[in-house]
């Protein structure tokens, strides 16, 4: 295992830093950000890893990540929710769904954002109403894997609406998405989210463009115990085995993730630690990126924390976790969001 660990940590170093040597060039081309919350980091997990979830995608998070890691799930239903409180009585909450069939994976999601009571008032500043701005989206997608490789899409239906106002919008986007497991070491992946991504309001005749992002990134495992083995009962009653990857492990994700119309992408650098099946301590960092329009090197614009505890419970095999984590919130007074989140495998 030693041997093992050594020639991993080795070549996951070498994509680290062929990665790192990537650059993305962009000029700012104008536009605010319409569906800005999409660029929200997303799941109680992804959100303790700053969003470096490109390469690791293997459970329902993975629709707002890389829709690759379908495939990846497991071959029964797994549900996680969350929910982000943040400041000012604004909210985030999403369900998401995943399953793989051999061969293949599915998946769907709703999310949804509340603002808190925005103040509307007219040229003249006189107040004209209380309103609220939600959005929501539904999506779904699927995944297909081959021996080496991972390719997946997610389409995705947006909604916006100022509630109170009479405003609203529909819009539609498109993510792609693949995950190469390359020899056994680590795993690759990239994804291009919000392909087409429009939202079309009925006070204006033109579509609002959504923003593109590309994420890609590499994660590997190093294994702290041995495979586990589980014995339970089957559905129809009979004595089962199941053989699980070592409960105990360290896990390191690194991601370049670029916005359109940001000048710089950000590279992000997450750890998870479980030193015990029964919980998992995690974080992750932008090390370097974008800052006001500049290149920075530890910006502290994007970056989580987090911890989860799996409860062991008898006779329920598979996976039940609590988790909790938080991230940084730049309109927010105290710089912090809280989130927590349940995950459930039947």
């Amino acid at each position: 295992m030693k041997n093992l660990f050594s020639t991993k940590f080795i070549f996951f170093f070498l994509a680290f830093l062929s990665i790192l040597n990537f650059k993305l060039y962009s000029q700012i081309s104008g536009g605010g950000y319409s569906g800005s919350y999409l660029f929200k980091e997303t799941g109680s997990r992804a959100i303790s890893f700053a969003g470096a979830y490109t390469a690791v995608s293997n459970d329902p998070n993975t629709i707002f990540y890389n829709p690759a890691g379908f495939s990846s799930c497991a071959p029964t239903p797994m549900i996680f929710f969350s929910y982000s409180l943040l400041e000012f009585n604004r909210s985030f909450a999403n369900i998401a769904f995943a399953q793989s069939f051999e061969n293949f994976g599915i998946g769907a999601s709703i999310s949804t954002f509340k603002s808190g009571n925005i103040i509307g008032r007219n040229r003249y500043g006189y107040p004209i109403g209380n309103f609220t701005d939600y959005f929501f989206n539904i999506s779904f997608g699927a995944s297909y894997s081959t021996n080496f490789a991972n390719f997946g899409f997610v389409a995705k239906y947006l909604n916006n609406t100022l509630q109170g106002s009479g405003i609203s919008a529909n819009g539609f986007s498109l993510d792609f998405g693949s995950k190469f497991n390359v020899l056994d070491l680590f795993n690759f992946g990239i994804a291009i989210q919000n392909i087409g991504g429009f939202l079309k309001y009925n006070t204006r005749e033109e579509k609002s463009t959504i923003p593109f992002v590309i994420r890609t990134g590499i994660a590997t495992e190093f294994p702290l115990s041995q495979p586990k083995t589980i014995t339970f009962i089957n559905e129809i009653g009979m004595v089962d085995s199941l053989v699980q990857p070592p409960p105990e492990y360290i896990l390191v994700s690194f991601d370049v993730n670029y916005i359109q119309f940001q000048k710089y992408p950000n590279f992000i650098l997450a750890l998870e630690i479980v030193p015990y099946e029964i919980i998992s301590l995690r974080g992750g960092l932008a090390i370097a990126g974008n800052k006001d329009g500049k290149f920075s090197f530890l910006p502290l614009t994007l970056w989580g924390a987090g911890i989860s505890i799996k409860p062991n419970i008898a006779d329920f095999y598979n996976l039940f976790s609590i988790d909790f984590s938080f991230g940084n919130d730049l309109i927010a007074d105290k710089k912090l969001f809280y989130t927590i989140g349940i995950g459930i495998q039947f």
